[in-house]
């Protein structure tokens, strides 16, 4: 046993864990901690100018990486800056551990300076929410996070540390590795009577659809996805929000369902006779959790690595907990016992083509849309003539950046990231620079509104001294969209808070010593965004365009 300061028993415990990055602010709670890290290059710490782009920073490195990450912050409202980012985290399974330097222990529950019960705040929007109560329990505390983290469905976990268990306290302890104190490399299979019920119903079903869940994403179940696909000619739907899950340009994909999604998904779904909901809980996105998208008598076989979520959006045929990864493998050599060669589906292969070649035409016709400023659908067949086929995507909330997820393709795991039903506006910048540093050999791009990056772009300050070489890309339509659309459909116009009156983006990135750009021509967007990836720092893209105000679609099969 080596005698170790408390600070120093915490950083060495995050690095055991392979967390590289340590985001947030430095306070005088946490001192003793991020004063370990000067001189240090294996872990570092990287300060924000708000605790709330820490939060969204480590989101976007985990989700990006695959890696755990971290945030420390300081007591009273330094801590709970991080709510919004870490909800995030939350919704989107992202192992972030919050360590936050509390108050001392003997003005907690007096009403102290900056004292609040930080774990109940917490507790609502993280898997394990406690508080250190001994200084000799720290690094046993940092391995309960861990397994709680990086445990089946993954999510964050928030340690609240007073600071006069850290401030000259010292202890004695081994640096362990992870594999001493929680499982490692472990993959849940799925219930063998299960997967003989799944594979009897994949084998029999006439219009079989895979929709492919975030778990797909997390156990890196992408190409087990699509043999199962092709083994059984099943249409490929991406769950909202995970459009990386498969590769959009193979044959049997035809766009992502939901109201910011493709018909022709919603449509395929409506006529599915059976559903094989892969690594996920049928999120609302998807389906709206309404029987006019989901055909009442489809059989549905759902998988997830939660057992809470199995049956609780829609009854299943045949419900199973386990990995995606794990039980699509299970499935395959069931399945291949039954047909080594495949079962081919001609007539259903044929319509999903059908479906997909309706999507491509109706998306080619907007090449066409006239415009001046330009409308925000001629952004994306210009920025799909440039992207790397490996470009990181971050898309923030907001119906113009919104467009993104019928327009864009992406054909690689982990290059799609969004508000993952969490619904922060202004998560795009900040979470686009944590993918950045998550994957720094990927080019990055974030696409928001005007109304959302000035929620935190604050944080351009933050990608300039780290020399973060994000683009972000700011569709300026001067309103907030998607709350003017509400007003003008259901409120008789009656505008209030819409209407925004912005600085020039591209000088404010210029203020901040980033590179601005500002793009009023399609026919601009694409060179100007290859120069923007070639920079070597941060940049910000302003593209002026029109108010859109998306018409509600209907639903499949309903009389609207």
């Amino acid at each position: 046993m080596a005698l170790m300061r408390a600070g120093q028993a915490i950083i060495e415990g995050l690095r055991a864990e392979g967390v590289e990055y340590i985001f947030g602010l430095v306070g005088t709670t946490t001192n003793s901690i991020v004063t370990e890290l000067p001189g240090r290059t294996d872990i570092r710490f990287l300060d924000t100018r708000h605790e709330e782009g820490a939060a969204f920073m480590a989101y976007g490195y985990t989700r990006a990486s695959g890696k755990p990450a971290a945030c420390i912050t300081t007591s009273g409202p330094g801590s709970i800056n991080l709510l919004t980012g870490i909800s995030l985290a939350y919704k989107g399974r992202a192992p972030v551990i919050v360590i936050a330097g509390d108050t001392a222990q003997e003005y907690i529950y007096r009403d102290g300076a900056q004292a609040f019960d930080l774990v109940s705040l917490f507790k609502p929007i993280t898997k394990l929410a406690l508080q250190v109560n001994q200084t000799e329990r720290i690094p046993e505390m940092l391995h309960y996070a861990f397994r709680h983290a990086l445990s089946g469905k993954q999510g964050p976990v928030f340690l609240d540390i007073p600071r006069d268990l850290i401030d000259g306290k010292s202890l004695e302890t081994d640096v362990q590795a992870p594999e001493t104190y929680r499982a490692v490399n472990g993959r849940i299979e799925g219930d063998a009577q299960a997967i003989q019920q799944a594979a009897a119903l994949l084998s029999q079903a006439r219009r079989p659809l895979l929709l492919a869940g975030g778990g797909i994403v997390d156990s890196e179940a992408s190409d087990d996805a699509v043999e199962l696909a092709e083994l059984l000619d099943m249409t490929l739907v991406p769950s909202y929000g995970h459009n990386d899950a498969v590769p959009n340009n193979h044959r049997l994909y035809i766009g992502p369902p939901g109201g910011r999604g493709s018909g022709e998904a919603a449509e395929a779904i409506n006529q599915a006779d059976v559903i094989l909901a892969l690594g996920t809980r049928i999120n609302q996105g998807s389906t709206s959790w309404n029987y006019n998208v989901v055909n009442p008598e489809t059989k549905i076989i759902q998988v997830d690595i939660d057992p809470q979520e199995i049956g609780r959006n829609y009854p299943v045929a045949v419900g199973m907990v386990g990995d995606a990864k794990a039980v699509a493998q299970q499935l395959l050599r069931v399945l291949r016992e039954e047909f080594p060669e495949g079962r081919p589906n001609p007539e259903w292969r044929a319509h999903t083509e059908s479906l997909a070649r309706q999507r491509r035409t109706r998306l080619d016709a907007e090449n066409e849309i006239p415009g001046d400023p330009m409308m925000p659908q001629r952004v994306y067949p210009e920025l799909s003539k440039v992207l790397p086929p490996d470009c990181m995507v971050t898309i923030d909330a907001g119906v113009s950046a919104g467009l993104a997820y019928d327009r864009l393709a992406f054909q690689t795991p982990r290059t799609m990231f969004n508000y993952a039903g969490q619904g922060g506006l202004g998560m795009g910048l900040c979470v686009g620079l944590g993918t950045k540093l998550g994957r720094p050999d990927r080019a990055a791009i974030a696409i928001q509104g005007d109304g959302g990056f000035l929620y935190t772009s604050q944080e351009l300050n933050t990608a300039v001294r780290w020399g973060i070489p994000l683009v972000s890309i700011v569709l300026n339509n001067n309103c907030h969209g998607a709350e003017k659309a509400q007003q003008q459909r259901l409120f008789d116009e009656r505008y209030i808070g819409v209407d925004l009156e912005s600085p020039r983006f591209d000088k404010l990135a210029e203020v901040y010593g980033a590179k601005g750009y500002y793009v009023e021509r399609p026919e601009d967007i694409a060179d100007t965004v290859r120069d923007a990836l070639d920079q070597n720092g941060p940049s910000v893209i302003e593209i002026p365009i029109a108010e859109y105000f998306p018409p509600a679609a209907p639903l499949p099969g309903s009389s609207r």
